[in-house]
C-alpha cells in the first residue's frame, strides 16, 4: 500500500508541472479501447490537456485485430481534451471494421468493407465523443472535451 501513497502526489505534481509549462499546443494523454470481443472495456488515466489545435490518429483493425484506438500527437491515448479544432488521420486496415467518431456536431466515419485512410477536420465542443467500429460494439472508446 505504501508505494500507491507515494505514487499518487508524485503522478499529481508531474501532471500539474506539465499543465502550464509548455508553449507548444498539446491534446493532452486520453484513453485507447483496445477490446476483443471477450474482453472488458479498457480503463485509462487522464490529465488535462493544452491548446485547442492538434493531430489526433484514430486505428481500427490492423490486421483483421479487434482493436480501436485514438491517440494524441505524441502518442498517447486520448481521455479528454481541450475544445477547439482537430485534424483526425484515421487508418482503417480491415475490410470487417470502420471508425466512427461522433459526439456534440461531429459524426464521422469510414466504411465497411472499405480499407481506406481518412483525414477529417473536426470542431470539438465540450461534451463527451466516442469512436467505435459500429459492426463489433465491444470496440469502443470515449473521451470528454471541456
Amino acid at each position: 500500500m505504501r508505494p500507491l501513497v507515494l505514487a499518487v502526489p508524485v503522478a499529481l505534481l508531474s501532471l500539474v508541472g506539465a499543465c502550464g509549462s509548455s508553449s507548444t499546443p498539446a491534446n493532452g494523454p486520453a484513453a485507447a479501447a483496445s477490446s476483443a470481443p471477450s474482453s472488458a472495456p479498457s480503463s485509462s488515466s487522464s490529465s488535462g490537456g493544452g491548446a485547442a489545435a492538434g493531430v489526433l490518429t484514430g486505428s481500427v483493425g490492423e490486421g483483421d485485430a479487434y482493436v480501436i484506438t485514438l491517440m494524441d500527437s505524441t502518442g498517447a491515448p486520448v481521455t479528454s481534451l481541450k475544445a477547439g479544432s482537430y485534424t483526425v488521420k484515421v487508418k482503417d486496415a480491415s475490410k470487417i471494421h470502420d471508425f466512427h467518431l461522433s459526439g456534440p456536431g461531429v459524426d464521422q466515419k469510414t466504411t465497411v468493407p472499405e480499407v481506406t485512410e481518412a483525414s477529417w477536420t473536426v470542431t470539438l465542443q465540450a461534451g463527451t465523443y466516442t469512436y467505435k467500429c459500429d459492426p463489433h460494439p465491444k470496440m469502443t472508446g470515449s473521451f470528454t472535451v471541456t
